[in-house]
């Protein structure tokens, strides 16, 4: 089984597009349902504190069109509470294709989470807030190589509007260089740039790109699943940012650069994380707040070094076959600002299927 978690396992909160060449000319419904509350008790100058607390519900119909095609469409909606109406109502629609190990993806992607990108290349925070992505996506699973490579269409626009477009995309693939049953040995590459500008924008701003990259090493050992401690994990990257602002004039180039490291501990009571991120005017396109060396909401602040300590604590309770309840505890540690802060999640799942029927559709 090919499966790589970039340091935290959040394969409950991923979106599946799976096929199956049993499940040919079946036709599903399939309801996904994730009720959160999420409170960040943060207090420094580069994130501020938040509370999530809401519910988002994703029912489609799911047809196996043939036994290496899949086709889905539905609804998604997401409602925070305190507010009076929906924060928001879309289509979800996609065609999925696949030959042997690669698949090709058009429409409602599996992606957020399911890129499965470290934390500082990808804040966690956007499966509650900006779960949908939309576009193209290549996926390709193999004994040893991983490949998943995606473009996220974020925002269109049309000639004189005020605003820019926004495309974000990237690739996380992973060679296993060492594959066995209690040993794990692999190099990740994970890349991601976020475009903002377009030739139809009517609006005084620069055209930004901003890309990461981060690399590394991961190393498992898995041991009995009856013991205690079922698996460690040692996940350590270092990563690169860099701004490329482009206007008429000559261009400014921001340079940063971080390393992550994470010593994880999976136990038959949930798993046990600690991780050090040392950044340098380290910035992301879309990645954690923590991490960032600019503000986020004042991005006229700015801290050149983060110096971080996380002690993470998540389980994942299986309630039964579509039912999970998930909890996780985050404090973590500013040295620089000498800070404890921490966020603190609940979260329920509830993600059934029922089979509707078969449909032969000739061609």
């Amino acid at each position: 089984k090919n499966v790589s978690f970039a340091q935290l396992n959040n394969q409950v909160f991923e979106d599946s597009l799976s096929i199956q060449p049993k499940y040919a000319h079946n036709l599903y419904l399939q309801v996904q349902n994730l009720n959160f509350v999420k409170n960040n008790e943060y207090f420094n100058d580069i994130i501020p504190g938040q509370t999530f607390f809401g519910y988002q519900l994703k029912p489609r119909l799911v047809y196996f069109a043939a036994k290496n095609v899949r086709v889905d469409a539905g609804i998604y909606v997401l409602r925070d509470f305190g507010q009076e109406q929906f924060t928001q109502i879309a289509p979800v629609f996609s065609v999925k294709f696949q030959k042997k190990n690669t698949s090709l993806t058009l429409g409602t992607l599996q992606g957020n989470l399911a890129h499965r990108l470290i934390e500082p290349m990808y804040d966690f925070d956007r499966v509650l807030t900006n779960r949908l992505e939309n576009g193209l996506q290549i996926i390709h699973k193999g004994q040893k190589w991983y490949l998943d490579l995606w473009v996220d269409w974020q925002q269109a626009i049309s000639r004189g509007a005020p605003l820019q477009e926004e495309i974000f995309g990237g690739l996380h693939t992973f060679y296993r260089i060492i594959d066995k049953p209690h040993f794990r040995v692999q190099i990740p590459v994970q890349f991601t740039i976020l475009h903002q500008g377009g030739q139809e924008a009517f609006i005084a701003k620069p055209i930004l790109n901003t890309m990461n990259l981060a690399t590394g090493l991961q190393v498992h050992f898995n041991f009995n699943k009856n013991a205690f401690v079922r698996t460690i994990k040692l996940d350590n990257y270092v990563l690169g940012s860099q701004a490329a602002e482009v206007t008429i004039g000559q261009p400014d180039f921001d340079n940063g650069r971080a390393f992550y490291g994470n010593l994880t501990l999976a136990t038959k009571w949930g798993d046990l994380m600690t991780s050090v991120w040392l950044g340098d005017r380290f910035n992301s396109a879309q990645g954690g707040g923590l991490y960032r060396s600019t503000g986020v909401s004042d991005k006229t602040f700015a801290e050149r070094n983060r110096d971080l300590l996380f002690v993470r604590y998540l389980r994942n309770i299986k309630i039964s076959e579509s039912t999970n309840f998930t909890v996780r505890v985050e404090p973590s540690y500013d040295f620089n600002n000498q800070k404890f802060e921490t966020a603190i999640g609940l979260y329920v799942h509830f993600n059934p299927r029922f089979f509707l029927r078969k449909i032969n559709l000739s061609f």
